[in-house]
């Protein structure tokens, strides 16, 4: 992902940051048994305040990302599928999905490296560690053109298979943050 930020020293031992935060993540898991292809997106301002405690380029921060922070799922064609304590074909769930939303505000706190405001020069180099507690993912299973989709037993196993994905997913609450950058200062 990438980051662009602006930043405004207050203090020598205080700063102001702020900027847009783009990250996009693929990857394929296993949820409940049923494989799936994942697509991680999170497109975010964000706002911060650095705080130097030993007035050097040492910056302990905290803060939030503001904005759209999904993951969206999609199970792999092809394969026999256990939903809700049911074995299903392909054919009878067509087009297996899930959508999952973070919400829209996630406090940060991490700390870091940021020699931005240190030293005569302009040019600064930053690394953060850190954490975004995103909140309880909230997840929206469904079927799509197969046989069984409008089926009302289907749709009350799909329930349950989609309290389970909630279940396994609930864990992922908190995503590390790593940035590490060059700065720039005017």
């Amino acid at each position: 992902g990438g980051s662009v930020e602006a930043q405004v020293e207050v203090t020598p031992m205080i700063q102001l940051r702020g900027g847009y935060n783009y990250f996009q993540y693929g990857a394929d898991d296993s949820y409940d048994d049923i494989e799936y292809d994942g697509d991680l997106d999170l497109s975010t301002l964000g706002a911060f305040i650095d705080f130097r405690p030993f007035s050097n380029a040492f910056i302990i921060t905290g803060g939030a990302y503001f904005g759209e922070k999904t993951l969206a799922l999609a199970a792999a064609p092809g394969q026999t599928f256990q939903i809700g304590g049911q074995t299903y074909n392909s054919a009878q769930v067509g087009a297996l999905s899930a959508g999952v939303d973070l919400d829209d505000t996630a406090p940060f706190a991490g700390l870091g490296w940021d020699s931005t405001f240190q030293g005569n020069g302009n040019i600064g180099f930053k690394f953060l560690v850190g954490a975004m507690f995103t909140g309880t993912p909230q997840v929206n299973l469904t079927s799509t053109g197969g046989t069984l989709s409008n089926d009302g037993a289907f749709q009350t196993q799909l329930g349950a298979e989609e309290r389970n994905l909630q279940a396994d997913i609930n864990a992922y609450e908190i995503y590390p943050v790593v940035q590490t950058g060059l700065t720039f200062r005017f």
